[in-house]
């Protein structure tokens, strides 16, 4: 029986003691397994992503004004800057008890996409989403089904966005 060590190398000095050239490999793997370990336990305490919430934005108000006459639509295009709430808000109307259809929705530069919509806005009706990135958006406020047939209706619209 030949004596051995703790991690089953040859003990040096014993007949079968291996010789510098046969240690180099050993050394090496375990020198790799180290370097292994020291990596596993690095990501080990790897926290995930830095989930500190960055500066709340500063609300931005924009007011629209305009009249719809009858089968007409007038879109209002604003730009969030971050992700947030969004709220759009009939603040005036005029002849009073006139109601509008109201939109808020996606804009392309050209077209307002609704994404929210209500068929019987009057004053004081809002409309309130939530964007997760900045996005283009916009306020649509329409005749809704030919409804103004002998009137036009003039409205003011804000919207509170980041």
């Amino acid at each position: 029986m030949r004596p051995s060590g703790v991690l089953g190398i040859d003990v040096p000095g014993s007949p079968s003691a291996p010789t510098p050239s046969r240690l180099r490999p050993l050394l090496v793997n375990l020198s790799r397994a180290g370097v292994l370990a020291a990596a596993l336990f690095v990501a080990a305490c790897d926290n995930g992503p830095d989930l500190t919430p960055g500066p709340i934005p500063v609300p931005v108000t924009e007011t629209f004004t305009g009249t719809v006459n009858l089968n007409g639509a007038i879109s209002h295009g604003f730009n969030v800057s971050a992700a947030g709430s969004i709220t759009a808000t009939i603040t005036a109307i005029d002849p009073s008890g006139s109601f509008l259809g109201f939109q808020l929705g996606t804009w392309s530069g050209a077209v307002c996409s609704a994404v929210l919509s209500n068929d019987a806005g009057t004053l004081s009706s809002a409309l309130t989403a939530n964007t997760q990135s900045a996005a283009s958006l916009c306020v649509k406020l329409h005749d809704p089904n030919g409804i103004l047939t002998d009137r036009s209706v003039t409205y003011t619209v804000t919207v509170t966005h980041p």
